[in-house]
This record gives C-alpha cells, structure tokens and sequence, in this order.
C-alpha cells in the first residue's frame, strides 16, 4: 500500500513539474477568431467644457445613476476664487458606456473622447483550463489523503502538494472574478472644465502682497543658510588654522629650498 501510494504520489509531482513546477501552464496572449463567448473589457475616457461645472457635476451623477453606473472616485481643483474642475472615475455597464459618454457630452462642449477595447478571450479560456486541471489534480490529491498509510512524511507530501494547489484554484479564480467585473463594468474617466476666462492662472490667489511676503521669506532663508555656513567656518577655526598654517610653513620651507639649489647651480 505504501508503495503504490508513494509511486502514485510521485507521477502526481512529476505531472506537476511539467506544467511548471507549480502546476501552472505559461498564460498564452493571443486573438481566437471563432471564440463564441468574447471578453472584452471596454474603457473609455471623456473631457467636457461646460459653463458651469457644479451643475454640470450634479447632472453628470443624475445621469450616470440613470445607467445603473457608480462614481468610484472624485477629484476637483480650483481654476479660479469659487470655480472647480472635476474628475470622475466612473464605472458603468459595459454594454451602456457609449450611451453614457453620449449623454454627458450634451453637458457642454466635448474637448476629447477616447473609448478603447482589451479582448482577454484567450488569457481567460487559458485560465479556465488551468482551473480545470488544477481542480482534478485537488480531487486526486484528496484520494490520497484518505488511503490508509503508515508513513507519515507521505502524508506531509501530500498535504503539501494540496494546500498549494489549493491556493493557486483561489488564486485563478480571483483573478478570474475580477476580469468578470472588468468584463461586464467598463471604466470611464470624466473630467468637467469651466470654460476659459481672462485671468485664469496656475495660482488663481496671487495678489501682489503674497508674491512680495513669498520673496522676503525666500530672502530670510538665504540668509539662514549664509549664516549657517559662517558659523561652521567660525566653528572649524581650532582645526582649519593650525592645519593652514602648517601648510603655508611647509611651502616656505619648500620655495626657500629652490632657492638654495638655484643658487648653488649658479655658482
């Protein structure tokens, strides 16, 4: 019994290693013409001018509740004193994002569009045949497990050999799960801009007053660092004088002995 099982084990392991170590077949990418059920995960992203962004904001998440979608993230900026740019992350039914990029462009002025289109038909039936192998090697494993032996580094072997199986299934089929909801809710990027006015600047606050209080700061920590840097030579004097000093005595020392040569090579 001991035997048969070990062998058994074993042509388990060697089954594993040749689809690669861990049981993992490499993940092919690749186009399949005739696939009968595509996946397709769609994005697209969407740039409006409107003329003014805080209606345009409450009508963008009116009509994105309408198509059943979700804002999953917000970000906004001020362009000038009261006036906000918004940027939306925004996930809708993928089968409805051509119809949602259609309404929100009637908020105001399109300034760019972009829908883009990933088919993951064979990275995901790659996975569901990594699955289904995986899984036999689980139910076999399992078999194992409930014959009777009386060693016990089989047992260790096996149980081993199972639990890391069993992680890489859980692992397949998150990976698997999180495509599913990629598959059927595309991502859209919405950004609402205010229309351009005179005197919009990158600092819609710059007065003169602040600019000038900025420049004295600025001065201040010139001299900060001015004075930090006379300090330290104030501080190094014990160690950078006598070590001068002793330089300059051996260049004197040095230019006399010239002289002396230059002198008795003359004579």
């Amino acid at each position: 019994m001991e035997d048969s099982m070990e062998m058994e084990y074993s042509s388990k392991m060697m089954s594993a290693r040749g689809m690669g170590g861990g049981g993992i077949m490499p993940m092919m990418d690749g186009y399949i013409p005739n696939a009968k059920d595509r996946k397709i995960i769609k994005n697209g992203s969407l740039s409006v001018e409107v003329a003014d962004t805080e209606e345009a904001r409450e009508e963008a998440e009116a009509q994105i509740k309408t198509l059943d979608g979700e804002i999953t993230n917000m970000n906004s900026w001020e362009v000038r004193p009261g006036v906000l740019s918004y940027n939306f992350t925004v996930r809708v039914p993928s089968n409805k994002l051509e119809e949602a990029m259609e309404k929100l462009t009637f908020l105001g002025i399109k300034k760019s569009e972009n829908i883009s289109s990933n088919d993951i038909t064979a990275q995901y039936s790659d996975t569901e045949n990594q699955l289904e192998n995986l899984k036999a090697r689980r139910t076999r494993l399992r078999e194992l497990m409930e014959k009777e032996t009386d060693d016990l580094g089989d047992v260790l072997k096996v149980d081993r050999e199972l639990s890391n199986v069993q992680l890489q299934i859980e692992n397949l089929e998150r990976m698997q799960s999180r495509r599913d909801v990629n598959v059927s809710y595309s991502t859209l990027n919405l950004s609402l801009l205010p229309e351009a006015q005179i005197g919009d600047i990158a600092d819609p606050h710059w007065t003169v007053k602040k600019s000038w209080r900025m420049a004295i700061n600025d001065l201040i920590q010139s001299s900060h660092g001015l004075a930090n840097k006379l300090i330290m030579i104030v501080a190094y004097i014990p160690i950078w004088v006598p070590l001068f000093i002793i330089l300059w005595v051996i260049k004197i020392k040095v230019i006399n002995k010239k002289k002396k040569i230059t002198k008795k090579k003359k004579k």
